[in-house]
């Protein structure tokens, strides 16, 4: 049973990379509703990857969508990418590396800590909550999601999230997929202790 459960999932990941890459091809044709379809896809889960690393709201939505215009003028090149999720988190992972350098060299002194931290919940887990006791549930999910050591964080909430697969991970993080899977290790260890503690707490 687990097994066909596993195969399912994994057809369906094949099933919505083949889609992306189909998307990637008529981009690269110039179709803007195939654009469209692409950037309402995939923009909120870059913005939330992406808060992980900066925590300017703005300034994280004003990359992702420097990060589409990107794609857009050099759509040509689209049709040889194999996996568009992976080159899409990749680029915007990339960008905010170059636009925090090239600000650490015009302001020095710009200190990231004293930016006020906002929490960005994405869709995927707004369609999760919803129930009568939605704020409730949201208010307990982010109290534990914020348990976890943030890089941890970041890798526990690609995978189960975006619904990447670990070797796609490293490939973005440029990290080894024994790395990943150890911070995998922490952020559900974390959370089953976090778990466990507000088990005793009622």
């Amino acid at each position: 049973m687990q097994n066909t459960l596993y195969q399912k999932s994994n057809n369906k990941q094949e099933d919505d990379q083949e889609d992306d890459r189909e998307l990637f091809r008529e981009i690269a044709q110039g179709n803007k509703l195939a654009f469209e379809q692409f950037y309402v896809k995939y923009y909120q889960y870059l913005c939330r990857f992406a808060l992980t690393y900066e925590k300017d709201v703005y300034l994280v939505e004003e990359n992702v969508s420097d990060v589409f215009y990107y794609i857009w003028q050099r759509r040509e090149e689209l049709g040889k990418i194999m996996n568009p999720k992976v080159y899409v988190f990749t680029m915007t992972k990339n960008r905010l590396f170059q636009h925090k350098k090239a600000t650490q060299k015009n302001r020095m002194e710009l200190q990231f800590d004293a930016v006020e931290h906002k929490h960005y919940v994405p869709a995927i887990e707004e369609d999760i909550i919803r129930s009568e006791q939605e704020d409730d549930l949201r208010k307990a999910l982010l109290q534990i999601i914020d348990k976890i050591p943030p890089k941890s964080r970041r890798i526990f909430e690609m995978s189960r999230i975006d619904g990447l697969k670990y070797h796609q991970i490293a490939d973005i993080l440029n990290l080894s997929v024994k790395t990943i899977e150890s911070h995998m290790h922490i952020a559900l260890k974390t959370i089953a202790l976090t778990l466990a503690k507000t088990n005793k707490i009622k």
